[in-house]
């Protein structure tokens, strides 16, 4: 209890020393509160208001003042039963009392920002004037930037007075309190605030930079780039407030474009530190916020098209959704303590160092307190704990890196230990895999040679008839099986077998249906029972291999100018009847599918001059690089186009065509056609 008691006496006793207060518009100043080394003197308080018009300085002294606490805006205050708004225009006058000993001393003012523009009297005299005050909103020149004035102690009772005016700002008047001190004071206060300023600027430039060549040498570590853009909006916000160095550097510089860029860095820095936070803490935040942030901040940077006092009445609600989102950040950084994620900790100190510095500004400010602005420095400790925060990042990737190049030298000299055995061993196996290649190169065209016997040979043999075969296996032996033979005088038996897929595997297949079938194309009946036996023989036999396949058998009764087929699954085979196209369609169910239906025969007409094709689905479903198919319907029209070749050299210029749609891709599929032409 006594320890609390002494901190409060203490605090007490730094209130006592200050000046004492303005009352009434008049502020006593003693020869201690302009001695050499003393510190400025606020110029807080009650100073005399008028508002709505001008009060000219020989007019001053004779005018009913009222009073208004500076540094308030006049905005909401009342004047009678009026409530002023924020635009206006208003006369400030404040008297000074000096003491006989401070005459002819030489003194500074301090005047901070004041909406929007305002001319300063001192002593009756025009000393200063920012922009061009006026009484009606058009003739306004708006300027805003804190001066430091010298003066000089005339006479013991001086009088200032200030012609001001805010047609578009929403906060009228003065934005800090206006101080009074020694030359010395004022040009001390003024050095340390531009290099206060200065420093924080420089500081935060650097780190930008410092920053954007991190992102340049890893573009991977995007939370490097959020971070130096963020450093520049705020390098270049440092540089539009306060003294706003950007005047003192370049005096002509446009002041509305000063106050745009001012907001525009404002409203832009949240989205992007909203990204750069979510970057450090993916696990522990919301996707979907920082879009969210960047819809209102451009909507809001929109605004800044219109003029000045459109988007300054418009700022508070951004304010409070920035306030929103300061609490979002500071919830999910600590959650990210809780869980111990990696710099948690280290961004969160940053975080409160320039929060408790804010929040002891805003309290010496509302108490008035003399002191220097904490938040800068707030500021610079945040932005150099983040760029702890990322050189830790990039740190432990390089050294992640380092480990791995470590692991990977070892790695390498283990593998240049094995190097020189397993090129012996390299050798060997490649000489074993070249005799076995060889060995299966020479099995495979014994293969070959022995399924080109198991077709017939007795081209253009028949009376009758006149065909051309051409079969074309994709690999060295293929699934396609054809037939031809004569049953008995004038009577021909064609079979055409498509097993699945193809190679070596199709192949044994297709000697398993010429063996079946050579067992009973003789006493088959007609076309349907001799599939309704290969079916049959198939499923006992081989049911457990899940072999299928499609087929067609045809029998041509050359006499009788007709023809008798069965199809069992195959594709719609083609006759050209009096120079009719017509299909030859499937009379059944694949073969090997174990279906207890008949196959039925279908008879057609086949006269003199007429023509059929039989074909396996390779011959259509073959695919160039476009990955385009060659179709049924471009084989039907290539025959239809052919009508008048002989009929013994239409598969090879199908075959022809076939190739130049193919280009350089290979063929997918056995190809086999079969060209029958009644003579």
């Amino acid at each position: 209890m006594k320890r609390s008691l002494l901190l409060l006496s203490a605090f007490c006793f730094c209130f006592s020393l200050e000046a004492a207060p303005i009352q009434d518009g008049v502020l006593q100043i003693s020869s201690q509160d302009l001695a050499e080394h003393s510190e400025l003197i606020p110029l807080s308080g009650n100073w005399q208001f008028l508002y709505g018009e001008f009060v000219p300085p020989e007019k001053s002294q004779t005018v009913n003042w009222d009073f208004l606490s500076v540094p308030h805006s006049w905005q909401d205050t009342k004047k009678g039963d009026q409530v002023l708004p924020r635009e206006g225009a208003a006369s400030f006058r404040l008297s000074i009392v000096f003491s006989e000993e401070d005459l002819k001393k030489e003194i500074g003012l301090l005047m901070p920002d004041f909406a929007s523009a305002y001319k300063l009297y001192y002593n009756g005299r025009l000393v200063y004037s920012s922009g061009v005050p006026s009484l009606i909103t058009s003739s306004e020149i708006p300027k805003i930037k804190s001066v430091y004035l010298p003066l000089r102690v005339e006479k013991t009772n001086t009088e200032i007075l200030i012609q001001g005016s805010n047609w578009i700002n929403n906060f009228g008047g003065f934005w800090q309190v206006p101080k009074l001190g020694t030359l010395e004071a004022i040009y001390r206060e003024k050095l340390i605030t531009q290099s206060r300023e200065s420093f924080l600027f420089g500081g935060l430039l650097l780190i930008g930079l410092y920053h954007t060549g991190l992102f340049l040498f890893r573009r991977k570590e995007k939370s490097a780039f959020y971070f130096a853009l963020f450093t520049f909006l705020l390098t270049l916000r440092v540089a539009l407030i306060g003294n706003r160095l950007v005047l003192e550097i370049f005096p002509d510089f446009p002041w509305e474009s000063v106050f745009r860029l001012e907001f525009f860095s404002f409203y832009t820095a949240v989205p992007i530190f909203l990204m750069f936070h979510r970057s450090l803490f993916p696990e522990d935040t919301f996707s979907w916020v920082p879009p969210v942030a960047w819809v209102l901040a451009i909507v809001y940077n929109i605004t800044l098209l219109f003029p000045i006092g459109f988007f300054t009445k418009i700022v508070g609600p951004f304010q409070i959704v920035t306030g929103i989102g300061l609490l979002y950040v500071l919830f999910t950084v600590c959650l990210g303590v809780w869980r111990k994620r990696e710099d948690s900790l280290l961004f969160l100190t940053g975080f409160f160092a320039f929060g408790i510095t804010v929040g002891i500004d805003l309290l010496w400010d509302k108490l008035n307190l003399r002191g220097i602005n904490l938040s800068p420095y707030g500021l610079l400790v945040f932005t150099l704990s983040q760029s702890l925060v990322l050189s830790r990042r990039i740190a432990r990737a390089f050294r992640k890196s380092e480990i791995l190049s470590e692991n990977l030298r070892i790695t390498n000299s283990a593998l240049n230990i094995l190097k020189d055995n397993l090129e012996i061993l390299v050798r060997e196996k490649t000489s074993e895999l070249n005799h076995s290649l060889e060995r299966i190169r020479k099995d495979l065209l014994v293969a070959q040679r022995i399924q080109k016997k198991l077709f017939p040979e007795n081209v253009e043999s028949y009376k009758e008839l006149k065909y051309a075969v051409k079969y074309l296996p994709r690999d060295e032996v293929g699934g396609d099986f054809y037939d031809i033979f004569e049953v008995s005088p004038g009577v021909y038996r064609i079979f055409l077998a498509d097993a699945t897929g193809h190679g070596v595997q199709a192949a044994l297949v297709t000697m398993a249906i010429k063996a079946e079938y050579e067992g009973i194309k003789f006493g088959a009946k007609d076309p349907g029972f001799c599939l309704d036996l290969l079916d049959d023989k198939f499923q006992r036999k081989f049911s457990s291999l899940g072999t299928i396949f499609s087929s067609i058998i045809v029998d041509i009764y050359a006499r009788e100018n007709r023809l008798v087929y069965a199809s069992a699954g195959h594709p719609d085979q083609i006759l050209v009847h009096s120079s009719n196209l017509m299909n030859l369609r499937r009379t059944g169910a694949i073969i090997g599918l174990k279906n207890k239906k008949s196959y039925e025969n279908q008879e057609m007409d086949f006269s003199n001059g007429d023509r059929m094709f039989l074909f396996s689905d390779g011959v259509f479903e073959q695919f160039n690089s476009k990955r385009e198919a060659w179709g049924e319907s471009r084989l039907r029209n290539r025959i239809s186009e052919l009508s008048e070749e002989p009929i013994e050299n239409i598969p090879d210029m199908v075959m022809k065509d076939l190739d130049l749609w193919l280009g350089y891709s290979q063929p997918q599929d056995d190809i086999s056609l079969i060209a029958i032409e009644r003579v």
